[in-house]
């Protein structure tokens, strides 16, 4: 088992809530504002083969509104997953409320492991 550390524990609350809200509601990860969001990361990270390589598999997920890929990134816990989850372009589906929810409950898990 692995260490789970805040930034790890925030990634997954997030991305958690996008996929909630993705099955919930319908709507296609497909959209303008992901394809832009997705470009910068692009812009912004290093170069390099595997950072080229998760950002195509991101792009191959938003292009095919790829429901199972996403599910499978969220709740998987191995290395890739967790860089995925680190480049994901989908947080922009989130309105600021339902950002604010999850770094609500982020502060709360991370004030009840502090306490342990």
């Amino acid at each position: 088992m692995s260490v789970v550390t805040p930034k790890t524990l925030r990634q997954q609350l997030m991305q958690s809530a996008v996929l909630e809200k993705i099955m919930s509601s319908g709507i296609s990860v497909d959209t303008e504002p992901v394809r832009r969001n997705l470009r910068t990361i692009r812009r912004q990270v290093g170069r390099s083969p595997l950072m080229d390589r998760y950002l195509d598999r991101w792009d191959r997920i938003v292009r095919d509104n790829d429901i199972d890929g996403i599910r499978t990134i969220v709740e998987s816990d191995d290395d890739t997953s967790r860089e995925m989850r680190n480049l994901s372009p989908l947080s922009v589906l989130l309105s600021d409320d339902e950002r604010q929810r999850v770094l609500n409950e982020f502060g709360t898990r991370l004030r009840g492991t502090a306490t342990r």
